[in-house]
């Protein structure tokens, strides 16, 4: 028991290194082959944006594992995908091409471990000041530098089979569509049409309140522009949500100012503010039905478009 005691020793954290970046994520090192005499390097990446995939990649002298903090990742070894939420551990073995991708709605949180150590260096060696601003990686770099650590990159991910993804898309729970709208809304409050139209599946159709004919992606998008020009700065605040079965449905205020023509009517730089209900139904993971009615007439006001 001396001999054992005098060669082991307790560490709390390996480094006291400040986070950083690595591929654009955050990134802390809990500990390093340093601090485990080589046994294994313990990495934790605290948040992985949706639809963040790692390059294809195969390690030769190390085995890679993974535990899923939060979130809902998919995970590719060898050629099979394996899906899995908190909880998750998926173990890549040296010589076996792997990766991993984001799924879902919200960012994921995972450990990383790699037995035994010194990949953690690799991961140092390419990281960034977490204040930097986020950029796409040197693939050149990138791949001369995995090189010296004994890591082959193979280039994307290969393609999911979509029976697979659509078997798990089917699978979402009442709080997965409740992210899915929130992060939909988000998405309109932050102006960004990027994920504002990755939300939206290929058949999405939209009924309004005023619109004779469904919108579909195209009319939606245009719809879109064309309001957020008339009220720039228009925001949408979620008052109640509740989800069953393929269908959610919330209940909100929208507020901004009259900035642009809307309607026929020109920019009065009035305030103006109506609340609706939009019923919106999840297909694969995507919204592909959205129902909103919401209070046409108080914003026709507001404007002074049609009387009080």
């Amino acid at each position: 028991m001396s001999t054992q005691a005098s060669i082991a020793t307790m560490h709390r954290n390996a480094r006291e290194d400040s986070a950083f970046r690595f591929l654009g994520l955050p990134t802390l090192m809990r500990s390093t082959a340093e601090s485990t005499s080589g046994a294994f390097g313990l990495i934790e990446h605290w948040s992985i944006q949706p639809g963040f995939a790692s390059p294809y990649h195969t390690h030769s002298r190390e085995d890679e594992a993974f535990y899923v903090l939060e979130g809902e990742m998919a995970f590719i070894c060898d050629g099979v995908w394996h899906r899995g939420g908190p909880g998750t551990y998926v173990f890549g073995p040296r010589g076996l091409a792997h990766g991993f991708k984001v799924i879902g709605n919200s960012p994921a949180r995972m450990l990383l471990l790699c037995s035994p150590g010194g990949f953690e260096s690799f991961v140092v060696e390419l990281g960034a000041p977490l204040e930097d601003p986020i950029a796409p990686p040197d693939m050149g770099q990138l791949i001369a530098t995995a090189e010296r650590y004994g890591v082959e990159i193979h280039g994307p991910l290969p393609e999911e089979p979509a029976e697979s993804a659509n078997r798990a898309a089917l699978s979402l729970s009442g709080n997965d569509l409740k992210v899915l709208n929130a992060r939909w809304i988000q998405a309109f409050n932050d102006r960004d049409s990027k994920t504002e139209r990755e939300v939206r599946g290929d058949s999405f159709q939209a009924r309004l309140s005023g619109t004779p004919v469904p919108l579909d992606n195209d009319a939606w998008s245009s719809f879109m522009t064309e309001f957020t020009g008339a009220f720039p700065d228009s925001h949408i605040t979620i008052e109640s949500m509740v989800a069953e079965g393929d269908t959610v449905v919330s209940r909100w205020n929208l507020s901004g100012t009259h900035g642009g023509a809307f309607n026929g009517v020109p920019a009065t730089g009035n305030s103006i503010q109506f609340k609706g209900i939009e019923w919106n139904r999840v297909s694969g993971g995507k919204l592909v039905e959205h129902i909103a009615q919401f209070d046409l007439a108080a914003l026709l006001q507001q404007i002074g478009a049609m009387p009080s």
